[in-house]
């Protein structure tokens, strides 16, 4: 279908429909090749959670517009996958949650006490994920579901553009080749962390707190990936263009609707971001950001000038500047002698109560 709309008609809003889908699977393939190149679990775990994130949108949203279909033989629903992907887009986590009161529960989350409930992935002490958001995706009655989604997008350029696939896939390779190093320089932990100590003597209560570890990463992980790839990439196949800048502010404008979006909820924290951003941020940008966000429905495509994409690109910068630097106020982490001394004395405590269980 996609091939005979670029070859053979010449109707403009579905050549761009098919440019915007190839775009956002050449870019989410991009990021899933790196995930598979790179040796650092850490990494590895981050990138899953992007991909699993924002391929959810991708595939869901070509299902809606008759361009795409799942990977491979799969039982999986669209239903299914559009029940994941709102989950993404839609639920913020409250502490009277049933969902919200299980998640806890099984990790162990304790604001209260001194406990090693989380892992943090941190680059040199700066704080660039939890495993807090992702818990539920390591459960193998969502294995399928989500290795779906994550393979579906560039998948979906080779079963639909077999004429192009070869050459896309050896551009993809020259990219991976040339920013693999960016990634393998960039210094990545996973450390167990209380969340007690995490948000210290934050004056914010609990429904802030798991709000905090539900969005940070989200933001953090788009902001390390665009700036590990440094550089606008753009490049022409036939009449398609392949623009990274275009991909990346697109994802941002998600995120930053996804804000606009949470709160309904009426958190305190969200109040401070939107009064920082209300300074900074000229109300014009909303508009437009939406409009690009909006592309994600790949029934209809807005045109974005590329002086637009700039404006919205520098303001993007600006608001989620804002939202890291408020949540930021609230998190404390400190990897220090004491913290090496709680935690050896903490694993000791824990292989103790294993060998009673065994006996």
């Amino acid at each position: 279908m996609a091939t005979k709309i670029l070859n053979d008609k010449n109707v403009n809003n579905e050549k761009q429909q098919v440019n915007e889908i190839i775009n956002d699977a050449f870019w989410l393939g991009f990021i899933l090749e790196l995930k598979r190149k790179v040796s650092n679990i850490a990494k590895k775990e981050v990138l899953s959670s992007f991909l699993i994130y924002f391929s959810s949108i991708f595939t869901c949203e070509t299902l809606k517009s008759n361009y795409g279909g799942l990977s491979g033989k799969r039982n999986t629903t669209p239903a299914q996958i559009n029940n994941y992907r709102m989950n993404n887009l839609k639920y913020v986590h409250n502490m009277e949650s049933k969902d919200t009161k299980k998640l806890i529960t099984e990790m162990g989350i304790d604001f209260e006490n001194y406990v090693f409930d989380l892992n943090l992935f941190v680059n040199n002490d700066t704080l660039i994920d939890t495993n807090f958001r992702n818990w539920n995706s390591n459960k193998e009655e969502y294995f399928e579901l989500l290795d779906g989604i994550v393979a579906t997008p560039f998948r979906w350029i080779e079963i639909l553009l077999p004429g192009l696939f070869e050459e896309i896939e050896k551009i993809l390779k020259d990219l991976i080749n040339k920013y693999l190093n960016n990634i393998d320089e960039f210094k990545l932990e996973k450390k167990p962390y209380a969340s007690s100590k995490l948000f210290g003597n934050a004056n914010i209560n609990d429904n802030e707190k798991v709000y905090i570890l539900q969005r940070y990463g989200l933001v953090k992980t788009i902001i390390l990936l665009d700036k590990l790839i440094e550089e606008s990439i753009v490049f022409n196949i036939g009449s398609m263009e392949i623009n990274s800048n275009h991909f990346f502010i697109k994802i941002k404008a998600i995120i930053i609707e996804l804000f606009w979006n949470d709160n309904k909820k009426h958190l305190s924290i969200l109040d401070k971001i939107f009064e920082s951003n209300n300074i900074e941020v000229d109300k014009k940008f909303y508009t437009l950001n939406r409009r690009i966000r909006d592309n994600i429905h790949y029934n209809w495509i807005s045109d974005i000038k590329e002086e637009e994409y700039q404006v919205v690109s520098n303001y993007q910068h600006i608001y989620l500047k804002n939202v890291i630097k408020v949540f930021d106020e609230y998190i404390n982490i400190k990897f220090d002698d004491m913290y090496e001394r709680d935690y050896e004395f903490a694993k000791l405590i824990y292989e103790l109560g294993e060998k009673n269980e065994c006996n």
